[in-house]
């Protein structure tokens, strides 16, 4: 088995309603609470990156499920949305990301019977899928053009 890290440095200071900052290899920004949940709103937050790594996981899979079925010319445009709830006693959890991929093809009558299978197997395929299983639900969505 061959195991890899993945580090990101994070910084906060100061009170709940500051602005931290994250860095990674390819990735850094600045982190907050959004204003919907009373914080600043004025940087990323922990959900929209939890929904912007299951988003960018599941393209990549899907991309690499079609290549692997012989689609050839693939364009995949996906709009992942999170939904999460604030229950009464003020817990915050995310319900279930959404994903909605629009792919375009040569071949949509052979995708048709396919897309079934294909959109489950990259669901599997993705890490990100495989670690919030159980806690959050997945439902894809596909159109194909």
């Amino acid at each position: 088995m061959i195991m890899h890290d993945f580090t990101v440095q994070t910084l906060w200071n100061n009170r709940r309603n500051s602005t931290g900052e994250f860095k990674a290899d390819h990735l850094n920004g600045n982190i907050s609470i959004p204003s919907s949940l009373g914080g600043p709103g004025n940087a990323s937050n922990p959900d929209e990156l939890l929904v912007a790594a299951a988003s960018s996981c599941y393209i990549i899979s899907l991309s690499a499920a079609l290549e692997r079925a012989r689609f050839t010319d693939v364009t995949i445009e996906l709009t992942s949305i999170g939904t999460a709830s604030l229950s009464d006693d003020g817990q915050f959890k995310m319900e279930k990301i959404t994903h909605r991929p629009t792919i375009s093809v040569n071949e949509t009558d052979k995708l048709h019977k396919r897309i079934d299978r294909l959109i489950e197997i990259a669901d599997r395929n993705c890490m990100v899928s495989k670690a919030i299983r159980g806690n959050v639900e997945i439902i894809i969505e596909p159109i194909i053009n």
